[in-house]
């Protein structure tokens, strides 16, 4: 089967080529507007190990090109414009609309649509199911739910699974808490804890891209194209924080200490529901918080920590999730 990753050059995206590279036989292709070499160097940084094989890597414009996409394909949208602004946004989507109309030509195996859990309110209480009413607060969201309803529009509902992703953690993405936790502990300073009643549903990118590997080869439900993939263990901020300072205390000594202060009043539970995941594709996560956190932590404490970091270059590379 031939897997088809758009957005290759993101966090999501490049973390899926490498799943499938190692782990699966499938022909992948990588859309992205890096070149074959810088898409190497890329998915084989330190701490990641070298892959037996390599995608063929293509321009996001020959996607788009008649006869590229081939009967039988299974195609993976992990692209979305970066938040730099109204027209980069605009540009982004355009894009993907003229993604979804190339897909619907053709007889794909499946078209998996990476959405977000951001499409639900981001002050609600309980964990969110598919139906769980839709709240868009912010560009990002109110983006992501468009393409939802664009690719809905215009693609066949036997291939579509638009995928609300949970937030995901994993190396080089260290604008997430607990990659920041660690940053902070290694450099002896004390982590600051407001609360910590607030709720999060954190899954790990390796688990994330084997989960979007099981959808697209089994194809969508026939209840809708909705699916929450999430590692489905909310924890709180308290636990986060806990479980990331007894992974730093173990592994390299340090104090990693915390600071417990009363709650600003902020409780939320951006927990999702991700029982379909389970029921229907009996898809369960690998890593525990403790696996992410100690993954995370030795490729900070490598000696090429600076080669890990992600650099965005592309507006349609791959937005945050």
């Amino acid at each position: 089967m031939r897997f088809v990753v758009t957005g290759a050059g993101g966090f999501l995206g490049s973390a899926l080529v490498r799943e499938l590279l190692a782990t699966t036989d499938h022909e992948v292709v990588a859309v992205s507007s890096q070149g074959p070499a810088e898409m190497k160097e890329m998915l084989e940084r330190p701490p990641f190990p070298r892959l037996s094989r390599a995608p063929h890597v293509h321009a996001r414009e020959e996607l788009l090109q008649e006869g590229f996409l081939k009967s039988g394909d299974v195609v993976v949208n992990c692209a979305f414009p970066w938040n730099r602004g109204g027209t980069a946004m605009a540009q982004g989507l355009e894009y993907l609309t003229r993604l979804f109309k190339a897909a619907a030509s053709v007889d794909l195996h499946s078209f998996v649509n990476v959405s977000s859990q951001s499409v639900y309110s981001q002050a609600r209480t309980e964990p969110a199911a598919e139906d769980s009413p839709i709240e868009c607060d912010t560009p990002y969201s109110t983006g992501k739910y468009a393409m939802e309803l664009a690719a809905a529009l215009v693609l066949n509902p036997q291939v579509l699974v638009n995928a609300r992703m949970s937030s995901l953690i994993g190396v080089g993405y260290d604008v997430r808490i607990v990659n920041r936790f660690i940053t902070t502990f290694l450099a002896g300073d004390t982590v600051t804890i407001q609360g910590g009643e607030q709720t999060f549903d954190f899954m790990d990118v390796r688990d994330a891209a084997q989960a979007l590997i099981t959808v697209a080869v089994a194809g969508p439900r026939p209840e809708g194209p909705a699916l929450n993939i999430g590692s489905n263990n909310p924890l709180t901020l308290k636990e986060i924080a806990q479980t990331v300072a007894d992974v730093v205390r173990a592994e390299t000594g340090h104090p990693a200490e915390i600071s417990w202060e009363p709650s600003a009043g902020d409780d939320r539970t951006l927990g999702l529901d991700s029982g379909l995941l389970r029921r229907e594709y009996d898809f369960a996560p690998r890593h525990s918080l403790e696996d992410s956190a100690l993954n995370i932590l030795q490729a900070m404490t490598a000696p090429r920590l600076a080669a890990v970091r992600e650099t965005p270059t592309d507006p349609v590379e791959g937005g945050r999730r």
